[in-house]
């Protein structure tokens, strides 16, 4: 096959009832773009979704492929998919997410001009029971212009809000160069996907483009609220990952590569603390697991308990005060909310 602009990988468990609109939104007009590929990684199901998968490959065999493998995670299906790329760049789309198809030729007319190591898109969160979307997107940035790791710390917070899963697109050969395998059979390792290459990130572009539309709201997804407590473990996993790379490689970061890092890890820890501290019905054990946590943590790494003590306190204090999740939800418009989201972030 011959370089295409952009590779999408699609990693695929059990998604029969949702991959055929995944896999749509990559058409338009019955056609697919010559500078498109589509990696479908089937991780072993036992549903439907190889032989859905399938038909968009006979269909379009130009552009779509299917892998299909035994079952290792979310992250297996990336690291297979990643060697066999044909695209300058590579994205990853979930199989029960989308992108919106009609800013396809702009993303792909962007991209086949662009040099960056990773470029940056808006994306949308859709939840599934009210059909809400709620926009995520870049701002306090110059679209389309060349940022170092440097200017982009300088930018601010804002400028970070996309820099997720959901929101990089990196250039095929530098996350080759990065050496990056991704953790296999846990959850979360997305975390080490939009963190740990921007350890060698050079360049950095961002459009003023919405592509990814994220489904939330589902019981099954990783984030809510009963599997966060159930693979607490597995994030914990990821954060030390990615804690013992800072730690080895510290001394050679650059400055504004190690305030991304800890950026990163800091938006993971509180992730944990919330997952111990509130979501979790146990409170006793959550609260030993929360402490423990912030021990080795200051062991580790004091300048990361610095960067999110102030975080861990104001989330014990709630935990104090009795306050769940649920009561989070109900107090979303109050002044109280918003400052709290203010304080924690």
């Amino acid at each position: 096959m011959t370089e295409k602009t952009v590779t999408f990988i699609v990693p695929a468990y059990n998604a029969e009832s949702c991959i055929t609109k995944c896999l749509s939104s990559f058409v338009s007009n019955r056609t697919v773009s010559d500078d498109i590929e589509v990696i479908v990684v089937n991780d072993g199901s036992t549903d439907a979704t190889e032989d859905t998968a399938a038909k968009f490959v006979s269909a379009y065999p130009e552009a779509f492929t299917l892998i299909s493998k035994k079952n290792g995670g979310h992250g297996s299906a990336i690291n297979r998919a990643v060697q066999a790329a044909h695209g300058r760049y590579i994205k990853v789309v979930d199989a029960d997410d989308w992108v919106l198809t009609e800013n396809l030729d702009g993303y792909i007319s962007a991209l086949s001009a662009a040099e960056a190591d990773v470029v940056i898109t808006h994306f949308h969160t859709v939840n599934m029971l009210s059909g809400k979307r709620t926009a995520i997107a870049s701002s306090g940035v110059t679209f389309g212009e060349i940022y170092s790791m440097e200017k982009l710390m300088a930018a601010g917070k804002n400028a970070l809000s996309c820099c997720m899963f959901h929101g990089v697109t990196y250039r095929t050969d530098f996350y080759r160069g990065c050496g990056l395998t991704l953790s296999e059979g846990i959850s979360y390792e997305d975390q080490e996907y939009c963190t740990l290459p921007f350890m060698d990130v050079k360049t950095i572009m961002f459009l003023d483009l919405f592509l990814y539309e994220y489904l939330i709201g589902s019981a099954d997804q990783s984030m809510s609220d009963r599997n966060q407590v159930a693979r607490a473990w597995q994030l914990k996993k990821v954060f030390d990952n990615i804690l013992r790379s800072y730690i080895s490689r510290k001394e050679s970061l650059s400055r504004p590569a190690g305030k991304y890092v800890l950026y990163k890890l800091a938006e993971t820890l509180q992730n944990y603390y919330m997952t111990m501290l509130i979501r979790s019905d146990d409170r006793a054990a959550g609260r030993a697991a929360a402490a423990e946590m912030r021990r080795y943590v200051c062991e580790a790494a004091p300048e990361l308990d610095k960067a999110s003590c102030a975080r861990y306190r104001i989330i014990y204090l709630l935990h104090m005060a009795g306050i769940k999740m649920r009561h989070l939800e109900t107090l979303k418009k109050s002044p109280l909310y918003l400052w709290l989201r203010t304080a924690i972030r």
